[in-house]
């Protein structure tokens, strides 16, 4: 009996020296790891290894420490043995999760994630790598299933609508409408009405935009059919065109055609430059433009002229913007001054009466909110005091409201 009893408190005393030979151990190693001195970490991870061969728990740290050093090879190594039996060690199907995810392995890292799963079928971090990693492999409607198997609670989670807003974005469909009303003070005339319809669809390396444009003024409606084309090329610029027909009797021109290419960013800055044609009844209208903008973090100030170069007028546009990517939603200020009208709908009956170019001063400001995670809406307002007629000025108001749904 004495002899059994000494036994166990060998066993105990044994036990709790190797616990704290243990506890010691992975202590200095996590503070190694965390100064970043991780061949110093391995280095007492290899000597408890041999002092205490096969522990599991060693191994993983092991795997572990290879990965935050970016030895992803070695991690693999190191973890494969415990993840890749019958019965897989828990903590090393974790280790090696992070690893495949850091080293971009995501056929793998989607293997190990439904193998830890199996065991652990909660664990929202592993759902929300496997849904990553699925997203990166084009399986989108995957990773939304794989989203929704997330407690209610995760629904704000910043990873998951984060993940969920980069699925949405590369939605290749969407339509909008909008309704812009023009009003005048002091003197006032009749409001002016603009409304449009469009469809936009995206391929892989362009955008194609038809719209349907309606006028309503002085009691005369008028219609017009035009398009947007976006070509992306493989240097990250850009070109932009547009067309544009209409019957050119009331509000419109007969023929609408632009052009603007977006050149290389240029570390925070981006420059435009491009021109507008538009052909009337009586009169062609052509128009120089560009565009020179600056990008700090979220925001953007940028500066765009316009020239009528057979009319020798300027108009200029500084901005200001805010957009934050994640949520999609922006705020964008605005001041302009010139002699081209407004949204370049180029009335040339002012011109021809007056014989001479009429200014105006304009500050607006717009707001795009998203609502869930395709549905947008965006607020327009534009004031101006106008030269409606020489050295006589009024107030004129521009209010749109544009709704964009994705899918």
């Amino acid at each position: 009996m004495k002899i059994i009893a000494s036994l166990l408190i060998t066993l105990f005393v044994c036990q709790f020296s190797f616990a704290q030979d243990i506890d010691e151990a992975f202590k200095q190693v996590r503070e190694k790891a965390e100064s970043k001195k991780y061949n110093e970490a391995i280095d007492i991870l290899d000597k408890l290894e041999s002092a205490y061969p096969g522990n599991e728990d060693i191994i993983v740290y092991q795997g572990r420490v290879y990965s935050w050093k970016k030895d992803f090879a070695k991690a693999k190594k190191t973890l494969r043995p415990l993840t890749d039996r019958n019965s897989p060690n828990v903590e090393a199907l974790e280790a090696i999760v992070n690893t495949t995810y850091w080293s971009y392995d995501y056929d793998a890292c989607i293997t190990y994630c439904d193998k830890y799963l199996a065991l652990n079928p909660g664990n929202s971090d592993i759902l929300i790598i496997k849904a990553t990693c699925l997203e990166k492999k084009g399986m989108d409607k995957e990773a939304l299933a794989t989203l929704d198997q997330l407690p209610a609670d995760y629904t704000n989670n910043e990873r998951v609508t984060g993940l969920r807003n980069i699925i949405s974005r590369k939605k290749k469909n969407a339509i909008a409408v909008s309704y812009l009303n023009i009003s005048t003070y002091d003197p006032g005339e009749s409001p002016t009405h603009y409304g449009y319809a469009e469809y936009l669809r995206k391929f892989t390396k362009s955008t194609l935009i038809g719209r349907a444009n309606f006028g309503y003024r002085h009691g005369e409606g008028e219609a017009q059919l035009e398009a947007d084309f976006y070509q992306k090329f493989n240097n990250r610029s850009y070109l932009y065109t547009n067309a544009g027909v209409s019957q050119g009797e009331i509000i419109f021109p007969k023929i609408r055609l632009g052009a603007e290419y977006y050149f290389v960013p240029q570390g925070q800055f981006d420059f435009s430059l491009g021109g507008r044609y538009m052909h009337f009844e009586d009169d062609d209208v052509e128009l120089a433009t560009g565009q020179v903008a600056y990008r700090y973090q979220n925001y953007t100030l940028a500066y765009r002229p316009y020239y009528d170069i057979q009319n020798n007028l300027w108009s200029h546009v500084l901005s200001l913007q805010h957009y934050d990517e994640d949520k999609e939603n922006l705020i964008r200020l605005e001041g302009q001054y010139g002699t081209v009208p407004y949204l370049y709908i180029y009335d040339s009956s002012v011109y021809s009466i007056t014989s001479e170019p009429l200014r105006a001063y304009r500050a607006g400001i717009q707001y795009q909110h998203r609502f869930g995670e395709s549905f947008f809406i965006r607020p327009v307002f534009l004031y101006e005091y106008e030269e409606y007629y020489p050295s006589s000025y009024r107030h004129r108001f521009n209010c749109q409201l544009i709704l964009t749904k994705r899918f």
